[in-house]
């Protein structure tokens, strides 16, 4: 039933069908992914656009002390404020940000830190926009991933690096810039001895919206990091969201789970 059920999820007549149906199907048969034949992801991938209306209505909040956002990463403010207690004027690069409300969230919590925000072009336009207009502190915009000579404190994949085509590009970025700490949340990773390439996926469960993203090889890309004098130091599975499953996935896998993974840098020169 699968076989059938994934030969039309990956055809363009699921992409054509009509809202209503689609979240049906999704309702009886609660299938996310499917694997495609593409070796790299489709130009455009992601379309969303960044309301700036909604944003000024998250930075409204800033003085709501019970104000806390969808995340995924529960546990990043924790990391953050223990850091801060030995570690005065630290940075955090938030990579593929979104929404405002991160920063809005952890700025109520943490002093003399600088948040770093980068999206797609138009994104970072309007929260540019609304620094200047609402006289936001601590947070800047990086445009074109400029990082400069001093090394950040932690770089921040919420649910973004398996949605960007030229990913191991992005983290050499971070690498020539010897960030610090890299935290991965909510990233799909696999384990199987017939395949050690990312696979990409086609998401299916928010149809009309079609987005594709990397399946990463888990023991390629620790090998990758460790490469690049990343040490593994924490890892654990994600299950923010609900009846997630890749049930539909042929037994190939030993493993297929999104995870939560935090490398930190080991400076091999001293």
């Amino acid at each position: 039933m699968y076989k059938i059920l994934n030969n039309f999820y990956q055809s363009n007549i699921f992409d054509k069908l009509p809202k209503l149906l689609a979240r049906k199907l999704f309702k009886i048969f609660k299938i996310f992914f499917v694997e495609t034949n593409l070796v790299s992801l489709p130009k455009n991938n992601h379309p969303t656009y960044l309301d700036k209306d909604l944003q000024s209505k998250i930075i409204a909040n800033e003085n709501d002390q019970f104000y806390r956002p969808f995340s995924t990463c529960f546990y990043l403010l924790e990391i953050l404020s223990l850091y801060s207690k030995t570690h005065k004027n630290f940075s955090l690069f938030d990579f593929g940000a979104n929404n405002i409300d991160n920063f809005i969230y952890l700025n109520r919590y943490l002093k003399n830190w600088q948040y770093i925000y980068h999206d797609l072009p138009h994104y970072n336009e309007v929260i540019s926009s609304l620094i200047e207009e609402k006289g936001l502190k601590n947070i800047t915009v990086s445009q074109n991933l400029s990082l400069g000579e001093k090394p950040i404190d932690f770089a921040f994949f919420g649910s973004s690096l398996h949605y960007t085509n030229n990913y191991k590009q992005v983290l050499e970025r971070f690498f020539q810039n010897k960030t610090k700490n890299i935290i991965l949340s909510h990233t799909p990773f696999y384990i199987s001895n017939k395949n050690k390439n990312d696979i990409v996926l086609k998401q299916v469960n928010i149809h009309p919206i079609i987005n594709y993203a990397y399946l990463f090889q888990y023991d390629n890309f620790i090998t990758f990091m460790k490469d690049n004098n990343y040490t593994l130091v924490s890892q654990n599975k994600n299950n923010l969201i609900k009846f997630l499953n890749f049930k539909n996935f042929s037994n190939d896998f030993s493993f297929i789970n999104f995870l939560d993974l935090t490398f930190s840098y080991q400076n091999n020169d001293s």
